[in-house]
């Protein structure tokens, strides 16, 4: 009688999140798929069967950030209330979140400057991740132009778009210096620059 092999399960959005977490730690180049194998502590051949590659493991992952750090944080955006204070507390978040999380910087911005120049996934999913953004900066200043908040004569596309730049700028900040004050400068620059 022939006796079946038992393939060893795992829970996969575990190692999903395991792999994020390193990817992030240390970048897709830094991480090697022993690196992965190691961590997780699911074999290679699993992996492969499950996620492909180590590129494949790595796109899965930036999406999974997609959407445990960056959609909560667009929903911030659509908060009802003062946009000033939207705003602050949307930043006042971020900067938490950067100061939280060791020096790790953001994923999705991190991923920006070491692939999206090489790799037409990689740019994908953060023009994507970048245009969602934008969008929501776009709505939050309209509305804030129509309670009179932000003078009309500016352009909430442009204005959106150096919200964007200060947010990728205080990611790259934030893996330099464990600062808030630093960092909340910068936030206050910002919102001062909209006249908030």
């Amino acid at each position: 009688m022939r006796v079946m092999g038992r393939t060893k399960q795992f829970d996969k959005q575990a190692a999903l999140d395991g792999a994020m977490q390193l990817f992030w730690a240390k970048g897709f180049h830094g991480t090697s798929m022993q690196d992965l194998v190691d961590n997780l502590g699911v074999n290679r051949q699993s992996l492969y069967d499950t996620f492909g590659g180590k590129h494949e493991l790595f796109e899965a992952a930036l999406e999974r950030y997609r959407e445990l750090q960056a959609l909560p944080m667009r929903r911030l955006l659509e908060k009802e209330g003062s946009v000033a204070e939207i705003l602050r507390s949307f930043f006042q978040e971020m900067v938490s979140g950067m100061l939280n999380t060791e020096g790790k910087g953001c994923l999705m911005v991190n991923s920006t400057t070491e692939l999206a120049s090489q790799d037409e996934a990689v740019f994908g999913t953060c023009s994507a991740n970048a245009r969602q953004l934008e969008a929501a900066f776009t709505g939050l200043i309209v509305r804030a132009q129509q309670s009179g908040e932000i003078p009309e004569d500016r352009s909430p596309v442009q204005l959106a778009r150096f919200l964007l730049s200060t947010m990728n700028g205080l990611a790259v900040t934030a893996k330099a210096t464990r600062d808030r004050k630093v960092l909340n400068d910068v936030v206050e620059v910002a919102l001062s620059a909209l006249g908030l």
